[in-house]
């Protein structure tokens, strides 16, 4: 599989999108592996939540990816004028994002479901959240 950038990494200011993108060329092209496709855009996942907090639905989303003549410059500028994205709401999500699954934070008790399955180094090297499992699993 190809590797994919950072959770934390920023495009557009915005941590995930250049990550989200990588998931979405993927799976476009469909190299996506298995648990990747099945968690895909999930509204227990980061992405559903990305998607939820932007207002963007799953299908503009992945038009915006496949039509990009561009690359990522171009998905940027789609991100930037979409309705639900303000310099607000990406400050939001960037301080948000980076807190899913810890205790007490949206996503705990799903990331403590998965993270056997998705990220196994986060059994036997415990992490505080999804970003650092994500990160963890995958050097």
């Amino acid at each position: 599989m190809t590797r994919m950038r950072k959770p934390t990494d920023q495009l557009a200011g915005c941590c995930w999108l250049p990550r989200f993108i990588d998931k979405a060329r993927l799976k476009i092209s469909g190299k996506l592996p298995l648990f990747y496709r099945l968690a895909f855009c999930s509204p227990k996942g980061l992405d559903g939540y990305f998607l939820r907090h932007f207002h963007i639905r799953k299908n503009d989303f992945l038009k915006a990816v496949q039509t990009s003549e561009v690359g990522d410059d171009g998905i940027a500028q789609w991100f930037l004028v979409q309705p639900g994205v303000t310099a607000e709401r990406v400050a939001e999500w960037n301080a948000f994002a980076p807190r899913l699954g810890e205790p007490g934070q949206p996503g705990s008790w799903t990331f403590h479901l998965v993270k056997c399955v998705l990220y196994p180094k986060a059994v036997g090297s415990p992490v505080n959240n999804l970003f650092e499992a994500i990160i963890q699993d995958e050097e």
